[in-house]
C-alpha cells in the first residue's frame, strides 16, 4: 500500500482540518503545533475500509492525540520554568553571556534529571504503542490482500 500523504500549507491560524476540503482517502500533515511542535495528522479513510484498517486508522489517530497532548504538556511546563528563570537571571543583572549559558545549562540538567522518570515512562508507553501500531498495520495490510485477491 503506498502511502498518499499531503502536506496541508495551511496557515497556522487555521485550528482545524474540518473547515478544509480535503480528499477522504488520503492522509494530511499539518504543519506543526506552536506549543507540541507535533504536526497533527488527519488519516486517510478509504470507502472500503476493512474492520483491521479501521481499528489502525482509529488508534493511530488515538496515539497521535495522546503524544500531542504529552508534548503540549511538556513543553508549556518547560517553557514557563525557562522563563521563569530568565526572569530571575534578568532581576539579579547578569550579563555576561558566560553566567547565562552555565545557568541555563544547570537549569536544563536539573529539569532532565526532575523529569527523567516522566520521560522515561513516556518513552516505554511510545514503544509500546508503536509495536501495536506495526502489529495492527500488518493485520490491516494482511486483510487489504486477501480482500483484493478474494476479489480476482
Amino acid at each position: 500500500m503506498v502511502l498518499n500523504r499531503k502536506l496541508l500549507t495551511v496557515s497556522r491560524s487555521c485550528s482545524s482540518f474540518a473547515r478544509l476540503k480535503i480528499n477522504k482517502s488520503s492522509d494530511y500533515i499539518s504543519p506543526p503545533h506552536k506549543t507540541s511542535n507535533i504536526r497533527h495528522i488527519r488519516f486517510g479513510r478509504h470507502s472500503d475500509e476493512t474492520p483491521e484498517e479501521l481499528t489502525l486508522r482509529l488508534y493511530s489517530t488515538q496515539i497521535s492525540e495522546w503524544n500531542h497532548r504529552y508534548w503540549e504538556s511538556q513543553n508549556k511546563m518547560y517553557l514557563s520554568l525557562k522563563q521563569d528563570l530568565l526572569s530571575e537571571i534578568e532581576q539579579c543583572g547578569l550579563d555576561e553571556d558566560e553566567h547565562i549559558d552555565l545557568a541555563m545549562q544547570e537549569f536544563y540538567k536539573t529539569y532532565l534529571l526532575s523529569n527523567r522518570n516522566n520521560f522515561n515512562t513516556y518513552t516505554r508507553e511510545w514503544t509500546k504503542a508503536n509495536l501495536k501500531m506495526i502489529y495492527l498495520a500488518l493485520r490491516a495490510k494482511r486483510s487489504r490482500l486477501f480482500r483484493i485477491r478474494s476479489s480476482r
